[in-house]
């Protein structure tokens, strides 16, 4: 009797184990699948190219002394 409630406690914690492994792969997938949508909507390259004109615009004379001065 002892040795098969050994058994269940075992078999018990695999299950569990295989759950959360799978919980994590699912969630994995799902966050892959978020990533590229972004990408195929082109968010990222948008952001890029916003950040970029805005930091040419704002401080541009500065930044070219500064890498020119050093």
């Amino acid at each position: 009797m002892k040795g098969l409630r050994a058994l269940r406690e075992q078999s018990g914690q695999a299950t569990l184990e295989f759950l959360l492994v799978a919980l994590l792969l699912v969630a994995v997938v799902v966050g892959l699948g978020a990533l590229a949508a972004k990408l195929r909507a082109g968010v990222f390259s948008q952001h890029a190219a916003e950040s970029a004109s805005h930091a040419l615009t704002s401080n541009t004379a500065g930044s070219v002394g500064d890498v020119l001065l050093y």
